[in-house]
Formats: structure tokens, sequence, C-alpha cells
């Protein structure tokens, strides 16, 4: 008692509002020391911000120092506890898989469990199952008939190697290989040396031109191609090169062949290994394997150390294979730090030393990347794409770290979503690490920002239309298209944990705020890429833009089912109609974003009820948020539990089928029954 007076006569003499009671003087006290905990936030934030900004070696940005990066420290002395995440068991597997709470699959499960109490009987859900992947026959093996080229006269490298399948002609490969020079080798990350990349391939070539021999690091780029040329192709016109199969498989044989040759790999391996780990993990990620990312993208981070990628290399290494092998290491870190904070699971690259540099983008550095492109102007290249790329990645890195990294003080069970006061802290915390985007933005060149209509501007939420230059490189304009794709995605991504369905974040609010941006963010995601879908084929049969989009669909799902009066409500259900047609245009090629279509028509059929004005206002605790505890299987949970008497919805095993659609037996199919030379 005595110090809560004491306080109070303190606040008096600092000149604080008058406090006539000591419950006014207590909340007086707890909002002061919110106010000093976000004060010291954001000086630490600004003491990050100024040590550890990245460094690049030779770049459109200044150096302020030649130190190698540091990017803070991953130790603590007390030991954090993780986050509620969510068990579940996808529909072809035996086993329950933990995703964290960032994932899409946990905040489908909390939109799940709140629209099973908000749908009651009145308002019942269809029974909606996107086909899954063994409805059409995916595992069966394929007729080794189907291409009159399908078995090579060369001796394998090893044994176990396998010569029967289904793969290319040279001509067809040469086809397929053109094709990554003019994508992922500029709108990914430039990791391969085109130059060498090309010698390498002749040198391969045996029987007078008639055949080549293996190679991991061919296999996988003609398999990346193959999955990507035919995913811009109707169904009906894909050929046999997909073998009856879906576009998101095809190049299987390819990949498998490769995975086979890293295998000899293991215990020896070199730059071109880790190349081809990172190009796999992007491979399995256009066929919805998220587990196998994780486990591919940990083989990545693990060669990089091996390899000692992590430590800058020396000045006496030539200047060409110092860019290298820095490229390739904030390759890793970028792919660490997407399946990091797309899965909600730990990162495995340690953050906890310094860094090599950045990787150049200077006219010097492209001049020496192995690929001749046109300069951009404004000191940036090519390569600055890969730069800019990754600044990000690092940026949004820390906000996401800072932010599941806080102490907010819960209760033994209790979670993120549970009170006013540690939302509000922790929007607090994130809001802290918005002006380092903003800085991010205003470094980027004038050549690659994406230019909007009607004097609208680049990396803003304010729904212009983006205007897609004429006469400009395909490469250049897709550049362009993904950074600011890639903006929205982590920004939505940052900023969705405040659509929290247990209670509506208060008005005015930091946290409401924030959950304004994470819906701003999705719909304006949305709004670039039907348009680039609609007016050039930039992204045809760009599986990261999917996917990207039924994030950020989803997360408009969340956001008006919580928000059906806001300001922006009328944006987000015309982004749900666009993100339709975005899902309608894709699943022309490929299946499961046909499915991807039927999911959202009928979810946005049944949620528009939540838009009569006879809708109970959601202030109140509604679902409870321990609902999505990691101790529950999500499996059992939904098809055991009926909230509050409400109908089960089957949002989540529809979602969950649509990310696992495929089973891993098709990209390793009967291995039994393949013969071997």
């Amino acid at each position: 008692m005595f110090e809560v007076h004491s306080t109070w006569i303190s606040l008096q003499c600092c000149g604080t509002p008058k406090i006539s009671t000591l419950t006014e003087a207590s909340e007086e006290i707890a909002r002061l020391k919110q106010k000093v905990q976000q004060l010291e936030t954001e000086l630490k934030q600004r003491a990050t911000d100024r040590h550890n900004i990245p460094i690049p070696a030779g770049s459109m940005t200044p150096l302020l120092n030649q130190a190698p990066v540091c990017m803070g420290n991953d130790s603590e002395s007390i030991p954090k506890r993780h986050y509620d995440g969510v068990h579940f068991r996808p529909t072809r597997s035996s086993n329950d898989t933990w995703f964290g709470p960032s994932s899409l699959y946990s905040f489908i499960h909390r939109l799940a469990a709140f629209l099973d109490f908000k749908l009651q009987e009145e308002h019942p859900v269809h029974q909606l199952h996107p086909v899954s992947a063994s409805d059409h026959k995916l595992l069966n093996m394929p007729e080794a008939s189907l291409l009159g080229h399908t078995r090579r006269s060369w001796a394998p490298l090893a044994e176990d190697v396998p010569s029967a399948g289904v793969y290319l002609s040279l001509v067809q490969e040469d086809y397929f290989i053109n094709l990554f020079w003019q994508t992922y080798h500029t709108s990914l990350f430039a990791i391969v040396d085109e130059t060498q990349f090309k010698t390498h391939y002749q040198s391969l070539l045996v029987g007078g031109g008639e055949d080549r021999k293996p190679s991991a690091l061919v296999d996988i780029i003609i398999a990346m191609c193959m999955q990507y040329a035919t995913s811009t192709m109707p169904t009906e016109t894909q050929g046999v090169l997909v073998e009856g199969k879906d576009a998101l498989v095809a190049g299987r044989w390819h990949y498998w062949r490769g995975q086979k040759l890293l295998a000899c790999e293991l215990d020896s391996p070199s730059l071109s290994t880790l190349q081809c780990h990172l190009l796999c993990a992007v491979y399995i990620c256009g066929g919805s394997f998220h587990n196998m990312i994780d486990s591919t993208v940990g083989l990545a981070v693990r060669t990089a150390y091996m390899l000692g990628l992590h430590i800058d290399p020396p000045p006496t290494m030539p200047e060409k294979d110092r860019e290298m092998r820095r490229r390739l290491w904030w390759a890793v870190y970028l792919m660490d730090s997407k399946a990091g904070m797309k899965l909600g699971r730990p990162f495995m690259v340690s953050t906890s030393y310094s860094m090599p540099h950045l990787p150049g983008d200077t006219h010097e550095a492209a001049a020496g990347s192995g690929s001749i492109l046109a300069p951009l102007g404004q000191n940036a290249t090519w390569l600055s794409y890969t730069l800019l790329s990754v600044q990000l990645y690092m940026k949004a890195r820390n906000a996401y770290t800072a932010f599941y990294d806080q102490d907010i003080h819960l209760r033994e069970g209790g979670t993120l979503w549970a009170t006013y006061e540690a939302r509000n802290f922790s929007a607090s915390v994130l809001k802290a690490h918005t002006q380092s985007l903003h800085e991010w933005i205003a470094g980027i060149p004038e050549p690659l920002k994406l230019k909007r209509q009607n004097n609208g501007h680049s990396m803003s939420t304010d729904f212009t239309s983006v205007l897609l230059e004429p006469f400009t490189p395909p490469w250049l304009q897709r550049q362009r298209l993904l950074l600011e794709q890639t903006y929205h995605h982590l920004g939505l991504n940052l900023y969705g944990p405040f659509l929290a369905f247990s209670m509506k974040p208060l008005a005015e609010s930091i946290a409401e705020e924030l959950a304004m941006r994470c819906a701003s963010h999705a719909i304006m995601l949305t709004m670039i890429t039907h348009q680039a879908l609609t007016e050039s084929s930039l992204l045809d049969g760009w599986h990261e833009a999917f996917y990207c989009q039924w994030n950020a669909v989803m997360t408009i799902v969340g956001f008006v089912t919580l928000f059906p009066h806001s300001a922006i409500t009328k944006h987000a259900n015309d982004a749900i109609e666009l993100a339709i047609l975005v899902f309608d245009n894709f699943g022309v090629k490929f299946l499961v974003a046909a499915n991807a279509a039927r999911i959202v028509r009928d979810l946005y059929a049944n949620i528009e009820a939540f838009a009569k004005p006879s809708q109970p206002n959601c202030n109140a605790a509604i679902v409870p948020e321990d609902f999505s505890s990691s101790s529950v299987s999500v499996g059992h949970a939904l098809s055991s539990q009926n909230l509050y008497g409400a109908p089960l919805f089957n949002l989540l095993d529809m979602a969950v089928d649509l990310d696992f659609w495929n089973s891993v037996d098709t990209l390793w199919p009967n291995l039994d029954m393949l013969s071997y030379e």
C-alpha cells in the first residue's frame, strides 16, 4: 500500500494527469511501465540497426564499415519457451506434424475453431474436400514407353543411380535449361555461374553428342524448369512429360536421379552440392512438400557450414569466387528464413556470430557473375534484386525474432492472444521495427520499383493498381513484381498474430492498427497478383506466387470474419473475389489451384453471413485460444470437440489437404520396380 501511495505522489510530481483513486494510480503505473518497455525496445532496435547494418561487398548502398555482419546474440541466460503451435495429421500421413504459431496452419486452426462457433445450426457449412493426389492416381508408376528416349547408354557414376525412367532428349534438355536463366536465375537467387555451367554441361556430352553423363546440378535445374514450364500450360496441352499427373511433379525423374547422385557427395560436399540442395528446396516447395522443404534447407545449412561459407572469404581469393561464396551463404540464410517463418519452426542458421559481407551488386560484381545483362542505371544491376531480397528478409527476421522471443510473462498454459495487455505489449514490440522496413523501402533504386497508377506509391498499401511498363525485359519486370509481393507477404505474416479470434483488438489500439496493416498487405498482394496474371505472363507457373496468394486469401477471410464492418472491409471482400479469379487462372494449369478456388468460393458464401447487422459484437472472448495448444492434435481435436454445440467446420482439413495434396511416393515411385544398368 505504501509503495503504491508513494508512486502515486511521484506521478503527480512529474506532471502526470490528476489521479484520485488507488485504482487509477495502479492503471497509470501499468501504463507507464508499458511505455518504458516500449521505449527500451525502440532503443534496442535502433542500436541493432545502427551497429548491425548489412554490409554489401560493393553495393549501391555506401559502406559504413568493413567488419563482417553481426546479427545479434541468440543465447539467453534464461531459456525461452515456444509459443503455442499446432499438431495435426495430414491426410496422407500416419504421423502428427508440428507447426509453430507463425504458420498458416496454426492460423487456419484458430480460424476454423472460430467459425465452428459462429456458423451454428442456421449457417451450415458444405462438406468441402479438395481432390487429393490419390484420387487422380498420382502414385502410379509411369509407363516407360510414354517417351521414346527413356534409357541412357552411359554407365552411372554409382550403382544405385537408375537408368530406367522418363528422361528428356538433349534437345529437350536444352529448352528447359534455357528457361532457367530467364526465370529462377534472375528472380530467385544468383547462385549458379552461367558461363561455368554451360562449360560443365558441354563436358558431360558423350557419344558424339548423342548422350550425356549424369550430373546432379543439371538434373535438378531441368526438373525445376519442367515443373515451371508445364505449370504455364493448360492441363490438356501439357503432354506426356507430366505422365498424366499434375504439373507440380513434372520432372520428378530428373529430381530423383539428382537426389541419388547427391547421396554420393554427403561426406565430400562441394559448392555444387550446396547449389543442388538450395534448388531442390525450391522444387519440392513448388510440389507442396513442406516438411521436405525443412529437411532440405537443413541439409543446405549444414553443407554451407561444412564448406566454411559462414566465414567471409579471404582477400587472397579471386573476387569472382569471393562473390559467389557470399551469394551462396546469403541464399542459405534467405531459404532458412523463409522456411522458419513459413512453418513456425526455429531457424537453423545461427546469428550469434558475425557473418560474411553481403554480396555485391556493383557493375564489377555483375560483370564477374557469368551472366551478361544490361545495367539498370542508378548504380543498380541485375544482382541488386538478390541484395535487396536478403536485406528485406534480414529486417523481417529481426522483427520476427524480437516478437516471438519476447517475454510477456504469460501464466502457464497461456497464449499470445490471451489478454489485451499481452497483445498490446507485443504490438508495441513489433511496431518498433516498422521504421526499419520503411528504411529498406527508401533504399530501393528507382529501376527496381514497381510503378503505380494514379500517382500511387510503390511498396504501399494505398490500393492503387500497378503499372507494368512496356519495352522492359521480362526478367526485370518479374524482379519488380516479386520484390513487392515479397514485401507484402512478409508484412501480412508479421502482423498476422493480431487477427486474434479470442477477442477483438481494442479500438484505436496498436494491436488493431497492426491487424489493419496485415489485411492491407494481404489485399495489396492479391491486387498485384491478379493484375500481373491478367495483363502479362510474368507470374504464369510461378508456384511461390500461388502459395503467397493462398496465404493472403486465408488471412483476408480471417479479417472479414473479425472486422465485418471496418473501413477496409469492402476492399477485403473485393480482394476475396479477385483471389478466386487468381486461383481460376492457376487452376487451368495445375489441379491444386482449382481446388483452392473451390474452397474459397464455398467459404466466402458462408462468411458473408458475418456482415449481417444481427451478428453479435466480437469484442468479448469467443473461442478458447488454448484450443490451439501445441499439445492438442488437430486431427483429433476438430473431430471430437463440438464447441458450444456448433456444427464442426472442416476448414482445417480442407486447407491442410490443399497444402499436403501430394505424397512423397509421387517423387519416389515404386523404387523396387526400377531396373539398374
